[in-house]
C-alpha cells in the first residue's frame, strides 16, 4: 500500500462551504479509484494523507498539485505501508471547529506535524503514529 502525505496553503476566498463541495467530489473521485485518505484543515492549511495503489495516488496528487484552489503544495512524505489507516473513509475531513478534548489533542499534534514537517521527510516514525493516531480518534468520533 502506497502512502503520501502533502500540505498546501488555501486560498484566503476558499470558503468552508466550498470545502465541503470539494470534499464530496474527492470522495466521489477516491471511492472510483480505491484510494482512501484524510484531509485535515487548520489555521488555512490543509494536510492531506493519501493511500492506495502508487501509480493512482501519484496521478491524484500531479492533479492535486494544479488545484487553483490552493497554493505552496509541499510533499511531506511518501512510503509503503503494510496496510490502509483509513480503510473506511474515501476521505475523512476535519475542519477543528468546536472544542473538546479530542479536537483539541488533533490540533496540538497537527500544529506539531506542519511546524516540524522536515522530520517527516526522513520517513520518520512519528509520521505513522501521528496518522493512525488521527485514524484511531476520527474513527470513534463518527461512530458515536
Amino acid at each position: 500500500m502506497f502512502s503520501l502525505v502533502y500540505k498546501s496553503v488555501a486560498k484566503p476566498d476558499f470558503t468552508l462551504d466550498q470545502i465541503q463541495e470539494m470534499l464530496i467530489k474527492a470522495q466521489e473521485n477516491n471511492r472510483s479509484l480505491g484510494i482512501t485518505g484524510c484531509l485535515l484543515y487548520h489555521r488555512g492549511e490543509f494536510i492531506q494523507y493519501l493511500e492506495g495503489n502508487q501509480y493512482k495516488v501519484l496521478t491524484l496528487f500531479d492533479k492535486i498539485k494544479t488545484d487553483p484552489r490552493h497554493k505552496n503544495v509541499e510533499l511531506l512524505s511518501y512510503e509503503e505501508r503494510e496496510e490502509r489507516v483509513f480503510s473506511s473513509w474515501d476521505m475523512a475531513f476535519e475542519n477543528f471547529y468546536g472544542e473538546n478534548a479530542q479536537i483539541t489533542h488533533l490540533k496540538l499534534m497537527v500544529g506539531e506535524y506542519l511546524d516540524e514537517n522536515t522530520a517527516q521527510k526522513d520517513k520518520h516514525p512519528a509520521g505513522a503514529v501521528f496518522w493512525n493516531t488521527v485514524g484511531s480518534i476520527l474513527e470513534a468520533r463518527h461512530s458515536d
